[in-house]
């Protein structure tokens, strides 16, 4: 081999390595990438204001209930719609907030205590007030807050967390913000140590003795709150009736519910919780046409999403209007109308 074929092959490598470094860096600047789901083939119905539309949904942690709702709802209305779906992994609430107001998703799902919190601050910041950029396409189920412990921990009140190792949730997530919110009202926010754990985490933590006690905000069953009281003796604590009633005094959209025992494994009763309404978000100039067909569809195949996720069942469409904060975009309320008029007649 001559020194001329010597030099050109050196050439080539370096090209080949340089173009491969350029990939790999553009591959980097990627965010966190939104899952797209393969349109099925179409039902033969006639065609919709979704057909080719691009719909993006914000969901949550893959171990909550907003991932697989979402999965569902996507499927949906890619199979009947003909929508072209994406599915984003966050960290719930708070994040599908700004994710939808910035018009990064379509759809989100988010409890009403996260976007109340998310309204308020982004109104401070304005002056004047502007109106909110958030509409509801329609209320969901409850969220449950979930104070999980190991019945060795001792653990039999939430006072007997004082001092203690507590699982918050993500930083900037739902659960966060309503945990922060049950030990501001019980007294306890200097007196504990917070860890923030993705649901997943926080029940290994649980498991492995890293964390004494973990807060989950989820509608029911939790996944890993069941996972939990079947592998270890788990014990769920009650909210006292003094800081339910501190924190519907300054948070009135928190309701007093009870966990019913028959919802985890040896759970010897029911617990007395906090609950906030989950709310299917969208922004306030997304075509009419489109929000109309988007609540449709999801009214005319919610049995399609019982199989998804056991809280998907508590959704009403009678009670879809009620405790959510927001707005009815115009699209739903127009679907809501119409079916008050069938009703009636």
């Amino acid at each position: 081999m001559n020194l001329r074929h010597l030099v050109t092959g050196a050439a080539l490598l370096i090209l080949c390595i340089m173009v491969g470094c350029s990939l790999a860096e553009k591959r980097q600047e990627i965010p966190s990438p939104v899952t797209h789901h393969p349109l099925p083939k179409p039902i033969e119905t006639s065609p919709t204001p979704l057909l080719g539309k691009s719909i993006t949904i914000a969901t949550g942690d893959i171990s909550g209930v907003y991932f697989p709702l979402g999965q569902a709802l996507a499927s949906t209305y890619g199979q009947y719609g003909g929508a072209f779906t994406g599915t984003r992994i966050t960290k719930a609430s708070i994040e599908n907030t700004r994710l939808v107001r910035e018009k990064k998703a379509e759809l989100g799902f988010a409890t009403v205590d996260a976007i109340a919190s998310e309204e308020h601050a982004l109104s401070a910041e304005k002056q004047p007030l502007v109106p909110s950029q958030l509409c509801a396409l329609t209320g969901l189920y409850f969220n449950y807050i979930h104070i999980a412990v190991t019945k060795k921990s001792g653990i039999h009140s939430l006072k007997d967390l004082t001092g203690k190792r507590i699982g918050m949730g993500p930083i900037g997530s739902g659960t966060e913000l309503s945990a922060e919110r049950i030990l501001q009202a019980a007294h306890l926010t200097n007196d504990t140590q917070k860890h923030y754990f993705s649901f997943s985490q926080a029940s290994q933590a649980l498991r492995d003795g890293v964390i004494d006690a973990a807060i989950f905000s989820s509608g029911l069953p939790n996944p890993d709150v069941s996972s939990l009281a079947n592998d270890v003796s788990l014990t769920l604590i009650s909210v006292p009736e003094s800081v339910i009633t501190e924190l519907q005094r300054q948070y009135p959209y928190y309701l007093k519910k009870s966990i019913p025992a028959k919802t985890y494994a040896h759970l010897q009763s029911d617990i007395e919780t906090i609950a906030v309404k989950n709310v299917l978000i969208t922004y306030r100039d997304l075509p009419t046409d489109i929000a109309y067909e988007l609540t449709k569809d999801f009214y005319t195949y919610l049995p399609e999403l019982y199989d998804a996720h056991l809280a998907a069942r508590e959704i009403d469409a009678d009670q879809a209007e009620k405790n959510i904060y927001l707005p009815l975009h115009p699209g739903a309320a127009r679907y809501f109308e119409e079916k008050k008029q069938k009703q009636a007649n």
